[in-house]
């Protein structure tokens, strides 16, 4: 992982907009998720008490633990500019593979904005934040999450059998992955039509720097 701080972050597909949270997106956010049980009843999390709960998570888009890294990111309509959904990447543990995580507001769903900021979670992950591996834990019959996931790359590589406590019931749970090489041999080409990355502390980059390892394009 870079040891410089992510300062900035704008990166645009066809339809979406994957940016820094910031405190604002607490509002927006609340309403889309508070209560919500078609979102709710597939994540770890119960969901927000109120909004201040989620302000307090997003004052700080980029946590930097002794151990670990949590990129919190906002996804956008392109067009519009509303937020409609949440991604984090978090790295830590094993160096270099980073966890997904995300959730799309119902009036959003099923209309490809899942698989574009998956893509872009990836690009940044691959080619600015020096992951070698990302993988998704997703409760099991969340078919439209797999479909997502698959169509984005991941690949589902086994089914752990009571991996968490929701409401007191053990839940079981797909585990997919989706390595770097993986990545370049069916998305090599990929580039997001808009791209600003920028970091709290100038320095060389050797991710930006090298030479492409793989053809464009």
């Amino acid at each position: 992982m870079p040891s410089r701080r992510l300062a900035s972050l704008c990166l645009e597909g066809p339809r979406v907009r994957l940016r820094l949270h910031a405190e604002g997106d607490a509002g927006p956010a609340y309403a889309l998720l508070a209560g919500e049980t078609r979102i709710l009843r597939w994540l770890v999390w119960d969901g927000p008490a109120c909004s201040e709960d989620l302000a307090e998570h997003y004052r700080q888009a980029c946590f930097d633990g002794e151990h670990a890294q949590d990129f919190r990111l906002a996804l956008e309509e392109r067009a519009g500019g509303r937020l409609i959904g949440s991604l984090s990447l978090r790295f830590g543990g094993h160096p270099g593979q980073g966890d997904v995580g995300y959730w799309i507001g119902v009036p959003f769903q099923g209309q490809g904005h899942g698989r574009e900021a998956l893509q872009l979670a990836a690009h940044l992950a691959f080619t600015h934040l020096a992951a070698q591996s990302l993988y998704a834990w997703v409760f099991v019959g969340n078919e439209p999450s797999r479909r997502v996931l698959e169509r984005a790359g991941f690949t589902l590589v086994r089914t752990v059998p009571g991996r968490v406590l929701k409401h007191g019931a053990r839940v079981d749970e797909w585990h997919f992955v989706l390595l770097k090489s993986d990545w370049r041999r069916h998305f090599g080409g990929f580039r997001p039509l808009q791209e600003s990355v920028t970091w709290s502390e100038p320095a060389h980059d050797p991710l930006r720097d090298a030479p492409p390892p793989f053809p464009r394009g």
